[in-house]
């Protein structure tokens, strides 16, 4: 049988090697950009669990419509919070966040990241101030439209757009799908007020 003839791989070239993300561009990230990153989304999860406990209960905290959010943003915040650590210990300064910032470090993902904040702090405002609340009848059944549903179906739409990148009515079926399954399932399984109208 005759041996394999491949040279094993230089060393030297193995060393150039650098990780590439999946749009093409450098992903190499200093641990001061993680780190303000990690401060930016912190204080954004901080708002939501501001905001998920300035809710009304009606009834109890079990049934209370932030529960479902403060738990997210709490999830969140955690995540967060291990991340800012790992950047301390690899050797962040707040000094070095001008980086984060600087035009030559906002590539695809960078936008589409500042995009995603945008969209969630609209889909929130949005749900709390343009709330309402359409009933069908449905037989003996009264099915419930709201803002909260119809908010998520946009939010959740131009999101699955952004990352995901499919046809536009695949993303808003999978969006409608989603939204008015778990609409359903909290609203009439858990007994759950959602955020909005209920």
């Amino acid at each position: 049988m005759a041996a394999n003839s491949t040279p094993p791989p230089d060393p030297d070239d193995m060393k150039k090697a650098k990780f590439v993300g999946e749009e093409g561009e450098d992903g190499n990230v200093t641990p001061s950009m993680e780190l303000a990153a990690a401060v930016i989304i912190g204080l954004f999860a901080l708002v939501g669990i501001y905001l998920a406990f300035e809710l009304s209960v009606p009834d109890s905290i079990f049934t209370a419509p932030g529960l479902l959010p403060a738990i997210t943003a709490i999830t969140l915040l955690a995540m967060v919070i291990g991340l800012g650590i790992k950047a301390l210990k690899a050797g962040a300064s707040l000094g070095g966040w001008i980086e984060y910032f600087s035009p030559t470090n906002w590539q695809t993902d960078s936008i589409r990241s500042v995009q995603l904040i945008a969209i969630i702090v609209a889909y929130i405002f949005a749900v709390d101030w343009l709330g309402f609340d359409i009933r069908i009848p449905v037989g003996s059944f009264d099915f419930r439209f709201s803002s909260y549903e119809l908010f998520s179906i946009i939010a959740l739409t131009w999101i699955l757009k952004l990352f995901w990148q499919a046809p536009l009515f695949k993303c808003f079926a999978v969006a409608a799908g989603w939204s008015l399954i778990l609409a359903t399932v909290f609203r009439y399984g858990f007994r759950i007020l959602l955020p909005g109208s209920g």
